[in-house]
């Protein structure tokens, strides 16, 4: 958890960034990409997180990802074993499950 909570902090919980991505590996198993660009487009940062044994999920289209309204930034958490990530911001697994976009899983990996 330390490795989440040190990511988030590094990029202010992704308030303002982009997810570019979310990539579909398995049933079970998803990568988001998320990003920010400066004023003149060139890529500032990129981190991918890889979903593993996913339990529940709620994917937008990738057309839609883009006009996603980020001025939150994101939720990751870990509770009762499992880790939520979610679209806003949010402290417990009840505001994962109700944001419009959504993963919860066994399992992460920060590249």
């Amino acid at each position: 958890m330390q490795e989440i909570n040190t990511l988030l902090e590094k990029y202010n919980n992704f308030k303002g960034a982009q997810i570019r991505s979310v990539e579909y590996i398995s049933l079970t198993e998803r990568i988001v990409t998320l990003g920010d660009e400066d004023e003149d487009g060139e890529d500032m940062y990129s981190v991918k997180i890889r979903f593993s044994d996913i339990q529940s999920s709620k994917i937008l289209e990738q057309s839609v990802l883009a006009y996603l309204d980020m001025a939150s930034g994101i939720t990751l958490i870990k509770e009762n074993d499992l880790y939520g990530f979610a679209l806003g911001k949010g402290t417990s697994m009840l505001h994962v499950h109700s944001a419009p976009l959504y993963i919860v899983a066994s399992t992460i990996k920060i590249d």
